[in-house]
């Protein structure tokens, strides 16, 4: 994050002891948009629909009706996330331009808690690569440094954030879609357990893989933002074990797995960030060796390209030439995928939750680094670290899908700079349905840091 950008806590505080109003918040966030412009954060921001929002939520706080505490402050919406007021492309142009009429769930709880819906974010087209480069409005630049990628495919939201436009916005995650961008731009995204937080409303990329969360200036926002996405939603069945958040402590000293093994390696600076925190933490860490990572990350692909495929193939026959290129490839290559290596696929999948869950001894924490290397140029293809030639696609999603695979959730924080000053993030999984777990433990661990 760059820096002196406001966290949502600040602006609550803000609006409650007067300094600001909804509407200057607004003014500003719409100066910021302006500012930052070259950056194509957003595909569709509208003046008038933001201040009418703020007028509204000023006009309840002199009335003493607020609605939360984050009532009057804006949050920016990934373009995957169906509003109401705007209209939801994916980045594709086998979207509709028309507003949808309705919001996805998370949306619909942020509203209801008087936040300001300030317009759709860029992203990957439809969700379906790491680096958001491939939209239909182009790729969205890294604030750290323009000519490198903010990571995807919640590029869009990420760069928001980490310019200042927003305090906060709202991602997605099938391989690291929210972790990757949050680590490249140096802020805080949450991935939740799968079937925490409600999908209804996000259009999907692959249902069994897909997660909503938050992208964040602090982890004590992602806190605030967490029961508007925790909870049992009637109108997606995975949620139907869900439980509203609740809030945690921790304060024992935590049992942390650092994974290493063929396949998780990282660059030399992103690995000593990454271990100088771990060391200066007050947890207990021990060194774990994953085999087999290759794999997962075959039966990741073969997973997300076939559910891609089954997903969009009706448009696809209807409208083929709405979608780029580069994704037609690739959901062609789903469709040409068969039920036994989907099959053995997910297999795989049982595999790594069981070796995650009952062969790594006792653990509270599974680390590793966000990335294995900091934010690729804009058109840089392969990354060499660790004696590997990498593909840049790849090495974006060397440890984010582990997360998807098993469902587990996941929070990325910012540990450091390399030496040309961009961001490196140390992700932290924790066990499933322990959204609130993970989330006070991390804290911990950075307080931990911080104190050192």
């Amino acid at each position: 994050m760059l820096k002196n950008n406001p966290t949502l806590e600040q602006q609550s505080l803000a609006l409650a002891s007067g300094k600001e109003t909804a509407v200057s918040l607004t003014l500003k966030a719409l100066d910021k948009a302006e500012e930052f412009k070259h950056l194509n954060a957003y595909v569709v921001l509208n003046k008038e629909i933001s201040l009418a929002q703020a007028e509204a939520s000023d006009a309840r706080r002199a009335a003493g009706k607020l609605l939360s505490a984050l009532d009057g402050i804006p949050i920016a919406i990934k373009d995957n996330y169906l509003t109401k007021d705007y209209p939801t492309t994916a980045c594709s142009n086998a979207r509709p331009l028309e507003p949808s009429g309705q919001d996805a769930t998370i949306v619909a709880n942020l509203r209801e808690a008087g936040v300001i819906i300030f317009g759709k974010t860029n992203m990957d087209e439809w969700a379906f690569s790491p680096t958001n480069v491939n939209s239909n409005i182009g790729p969205v630049l890294n604030p750290h440094n323009t000519k490198h990628v903010t990571g995807g495919s919640s590029g869009g939201s990420a760069a928001a954030v980490a310019s200042g436009i927003v305090a906060a916005a709202l991602g997605s995650d099938t391989g690291g879609s929210i972790r990757m961008p949050a680590a490249a731009c140096g802020i805080y995204g949450f991935k939740p357990s799968y079937g925490r937080a409600s999908r209804h409303g996000v259009l999907p990329l692959s249902w069994s893989l897909d997660a909503p969360g938050p992208l964040a200036s602090s982890l004590q926002d992602i806190e605030m933002l967490l029961p508007y996405f925790l909870g049992n939603d009637p109108k997606d069945v995975s949620t139907f074990a869900s439980t509203d958040f609740k809030k945690e402590q921790s304060n024992n000293t935590l049992e942390i797995v650092y994974l290493t093994g063929d396949g998780l390696e990282s660059s030399a600076e992103v690995e000593q960030a990454v271990k100088k925190s771990l060391s200066a933490s007050s947890a207990h860490v021990k060194e774990a060796e994953l085999s087999h990572v290759d794999n997962y990350y075959e039966a990741w692909e073969a997973i997300i390209f076939s559910e891609a495929a089954s997903y969009h193939q009706p448009l696809l026959q209807a409208n083929a030439d709405g979608f780029s290129s580069s994704l037609r490839v690739k959901l062609e290559a789903g469709s040409r995928l068969t039920a036994l290596e989907v099959l053995h696929a997910q297999k795989l999948r049982s595999r790594l939750i069981n070796t995650l869950t009952n062969e790594l001894g006792e653990w509270d924490i599974i680390a590793t680094p966000t990335l294995p290397v900091t934010a690729p140029s804009q058109n840089e293809e392969e990354q060499e670290f660790a004696g590997k030639t990498v593909h840049a696609h790849k090495s974006m999603l060397w440890f984010c899908v582990l997360g998807n695979m098993t469902g587990f959730p996941c929070v990325t924080l910012p540990v450091g700079f390399s030496d040309d000053g961009l961001p490196i993030g140390i992700m932290l999984m924790g066990k499933p349905n322990e959204d609130e777990k993970l989330l006070a433990m991390a804290m911990q661990f950075e307080q931990s840091i911080k104190n050192t």
